[in-house]
């Protein structure tokens, strides 16, 4: 470990954002083939090529604490940008780029044909530190000398500021001091911390101009030869982890790191071989999203504008993957147990027992620009905790941590009888009270989100009706846990409170002439009467009668929202349709996968099967059979694909859990560790799955195998083994 010193005398240059701009910027689209690998919190995001370029473009860089450190890295070969064979990335850790050169005149030697240097770049993230080594092979009959640059820039911008966000005023950018073998850049915030990227070579280059490190090489026929760049941002006197070891190490280390994820996770092998990559991508990115906390690993929600906690997305996500791995859901309550609310804070939207929405640390943060260190505005985030903590522990059976978080599970039911309700209507709202906060406040948080059928944006206070389900299920769940946990007087109280909780929801949101429940409730309890998927999230909660169930879904599965890819947000008959909007008619994978969780738990298959389809084959059409965060909500047709978002982040933790949950509720497991049982009720493979075999399922203290064959019109499942505690396995087929 080693703390960066900085020079006595640093030169100030103007700041690249001293000439006026437009108050709003638009954010460009992220490429879709991007490279991305992740380390914390630290995560670098390159084109193809793997450079950062062009210099500033919002979907790329090196970004360490939610701050750009990397801005611009370019090579180019003769002064040419180099030619691509091929790139892929390893796990979200280490990128691998095959790269030529296109014909160059040379001015000493003979010119140098195309395809005949080999250039192979290398790029891995380790602990907060970028490690690049580039490798050269001469494939010419004879010795080629040539020229290799590097050119390098630093923006040190917030990651809202690069989501588009104007600031007024920036800190003091200095020169870029450089000497042999590296380069630091510089830059003092408005938070009065000194942010600085440092560049070294080995071998140092012949020359070091304009932030351009330039290499004179000369390579004999049939050999090669590398050099390597290491990256270390850091902020103030941040003590950064300088590599000790040399590359190869550094990337078997990675990998173990990896392997041992797995070897502790369940595995799900399937007879479809690219169902079974697709399963292992979605596994490997829960292990690269995890940010080191002082509770434990919590989940970030995403990269490349999410590369922190948030409440309702870690939760979501911690969720969908306690089947992969249950450790992430305990360390991730832990890690948001600690940072509840304590007081009331209008800059923050905090109040006591509340649960943070994001937690960001960039400049902005810091020096109180944005009110998000931590922020607290979310109107769901509260209920999911307790959702989430009950669901745990039917999983884990782990009653010290359900004794260590009552505390936290108390605060926050006091939080939405006391602070969530605003009206005393017994309805859970949210309103902002934070100047820089969100406006909306539910999973559709963008501002044009809640609307009513002619377009007007509903007005605050607002109730969702998926958060009201919420609500009923925290409730209604906590009844049980509390009184396991010896409070009967509680628990019996919550459970009058999750009843009468439904039936003021149906009164309030049904809508006889729609045959729908509405979207939410604007501040004059007008309903907003559009036909949304946030319905959809009662099959979830559970909060609604079988004849309310069967109505939601019919009706969620008609084509107008149903779009062939999955579900959409908002019908396409509605006259604010737009499926290539963030909200308005896009297909979000987590916000299925709670549809289709709830469409299992009120056992309608047949469904649950034909959209879980439908999403792994939208997942074909992404980089490395990801899902990504959303995808456009366009009709699917024949031979097309699934049109992509803009600006979605890939990979993002909810949209790489679906998966894991559709999948679960599709085999009908249903554990209950408490009572060391574990049900698998009327299991169903689809046609394109024969065989799943499921390894290491962690249930309580016990490991199990299960093996799923499909025949004809019926799914068999076979207990393998069962490891640790004596656990029952019910197999359960119901007519």
């Amino acid at each position: 470990m080693s703390t960066i010193s900085i020079p006595e005398q640093l030169v100030p240059i103007p700041s690249p954002y001293s000439e006026p701009k437009l108050e709003f910027r638009t954010l460009g689209s992220r490429r879709t083939d991007n490279l991305t690998l992740i380390a914390g919190r630290t995560f670098l995001s390159t084109r193809i090529l793997g450079d950062i370029t062009p210099p500033g473009a919002p979907d790329i860089g090196l970004f360490h604490d939610d701050t750009r450190f990397l801005s611009l890295m370019e090579m180019r070969i003769g002064g040419e940008v180099p030619v691509l064979l091929s790139s892929h990335s390893e796990n979200l850790f280490l990128s691998q780029i095959e790269l030529t050169t296109s014909n160059i005149h040379l001015r000493d030697t003979f010119d140098l044909p195309e395809n005949t240097i080999h250039i192979h770049r290398e790029q891995v993230l380790n602990k907060g530190v970028l490690l690049e080594r580039i490798t050269f092979e001469n494939f010419n009959l004879q010795t080629v000398k040539f020229q290799v640059e590097i050119q390098y820039d630093a923006d040190f911008v917030d990651v809202f500021e690069v989501r588009g966000m104007h600031r007024a005023q920036h800190g003091q950018y200095y020169q870029a001091v450089a000497n042999e073998n590296s380069m630091t850049f510089f830059y003092r915030g408005l938070d009065d911390l000194m942010r600085r990227t440092v560049i070294t070579w080995s071998p140092a280059p012949a020359r070091v101009e304009n932030q351009t490190a330039i290499w004179e090489l000369e390579l004999p026929s049939m050999r090669r030869t590398e050099f390597s760049v290491t990256v270390t941002p850091s902020v103030d006197n941040e003590k950064v982890s300088r590599p000790h070891r040399e590359f190869n190490a550094i990337v078997a280390e990675r990998r173990e790191s990896v392997l041992s994820w797995r070897k502790h996770s369940t595995s799900f092998e399937s007879s479809n071989s690219v169902f079974t990559q697709t399963m292992n991508t979605a596994a490997s990115d829960f292990h690269a999203l995890q940010i080191p906390e002082k509770h434990g690993q919590v989940i970030a929600a995403g990269i490349p504008w999410f590369a922190t906690m948030f409440g309702r997305d870690s939760i979501i996500a911690a969720y969908q993957s306690l089947s992969l791995n249950p450790r992430l859901a305990k360390e991730t309550l832990r890690t948001l147990a600690a940072y509840q609310g304590t007081e009331q804070n209008d800059w923050k939207d905090e109040e006591p027992g509340k649960i943070l929405h994001e937690y960001r640390q960039g400049e902005m943060t810091t020096s109180g620009e944005m009110p998000f260190g931590p922020y607290y505005g979310t109107i769901d985030a509260t209920p999911l905790f307790l959702i989430l903590l009950s669901e745990t522990y039917n999983w884990t059976a782990d009653e010290k941590l359900v004794r260590e978080l009552l505390p936290a599970a108390y605060k926050a039911l006091d939080w939405i009888d006391h602070y969530g309700d605003l009206d005393g209507d017994g309805l859970v709202e949210y309103l902002r009270r934070s100047k820089r906060g969100l406006t909306n406040q539910g999973w559709k948080d963008s501002w044009d989100a809640n609307v009513f059928r002619d377009g007007s944006t509903a007005q605050p206070p607002i109730a969702l009706v998926e958060v009201q389900g919420y609500v009923y299920d925290a409730k209604y769940r906590m009844a049980s846990l509390l009184r396991a946990f010896g409070d009967s007087k509680r628990g019996e109280q919550c459970r009058r409170e999750a009843a009468e909780m439904a039936k003021r929801l149906e009164k309030a949101f049904w809508m006889p002439q729609r045959g729908f429940y509405a979207m939410g409730l604007d501040k004059d309890k007008s309903q907003l009467e559009v036909i949304s998927s946030n319905p959809g999230h009662l099959l979830f909660s559970r909060a609604i009668s079988r004849e309310r169930a069967r109505a939601v879904v019919n009706r969620l599965m008609n084509p107008d929202m149903f779009s062939g890819w999955g579900l959409r947000t908002l019908s396409n008959e509605e006259k604010v349709f737009n499926p290539l909007s963030y909200h308005r008619g896009s297909v979000w994978p987590h916000d299925n996968s709670l549809i289709v969780h709830g469409m299992a738990l009120y056992e309608f298959r047949d469904q649950v099967i034909r959209v879980f389809t439908t999403l792994f084959e939208a997942a074909l059409s992404f980089r490395d059979y990801r899902l990504p965060e959303l995808f456009c909500g366009v009709q699917r047709s024949e031979n097309c694909v699934p049109v992509h978002y803009p600006v979605s982040c890939s990979p993002q933790a909810w949209a790489s859990g679906s998966l894991f949950l559709m999948l679960i509720s599709l085999l009908g497991i249903r554990p209950s560790a408490p009572k060391k049982e574990l049900n698998v009720i009327n299991p169903q493979l689809p046609e394109w799955l024969d065989q799943l075999n499921v390894r290491n399922l962690q249930v309580g203290n016990s490991r199990v195998g299960l093996d799923f064959t499909r025949r004809g019109e019926r799914t068999f499942c076979n207990v393998v083994d069962i490891e640790g505690d004596k656990l029952l396995v019910n197999v359960i087929t119901k007519k």
